[in-house]
């Protein structure tokens, strides 16, 4: 079984790695790890050449960061042999990359938060994923983490 983790570092994602650490699986299951990185301004009018290196500074900040953060999430893997880890860092609409890496890969099952990381995100049951469960080419399990009530 090929199992694809969308993951954005927010606390449901890290929910959705341990979901996969935790399980059982077949022997040698591959597992690969999908960070979008979101490009601030992914193109700009010919008039903003000045802006570029500005530009290429944050995007290049930015996909060190999602490296760290996949770096990390990886290493909860370390003990479970039985599992073929990869991972993959992508460029653009999360919804539209992830879909994207989803057909690519030939993934059987997405386990995605159901949450994004940013504000606007948590406001909605994610529209990631909800994206990934309604036009995902395979079955979507959407893991929530435990709120505590106040």
């Amino acid at each position: 079984m090929r199992i694809l983790i969308a993951y954005d570092g927010s606390p449901d994602s890290e929910v959705a790695v341990d979901e996969v650490v935790a399980r059982p699986w077949p022997k040698g299951s591959p597992v690969r790890l999908v960070t979008v990185i979101e490009t601030p301004l992914a193109t700009l009018p010919p008039n903003f050449e000045f802006y570029g290196p500005l530009i290429v500074g944050v995007e290049s900040s930015l996909r060190e960061e999602g490296y760290q953060r996949i770096q990390k999430a990886l290493a909860k893997f370390r003990g479970r042999e039985d599992l073929e880890t990869s991972y993959e860092l992508k460029d653009g609409s999360p919804k539209s990359s992830l879909l994207e890496a989803i057909r690519d890969w030939a993934a059987d099952l997405v386990v995605v938060g159901s949450h994004g990381s940013t504000r606007l995100e948590r406001l909605f049951l994610g529209s990631v994923s909800h994206a990934l469960v309604t036009h995902a080419p395979c079955s979507v399990e959407v893991v929530r983490s435990r709120r505590t009530e106040a």
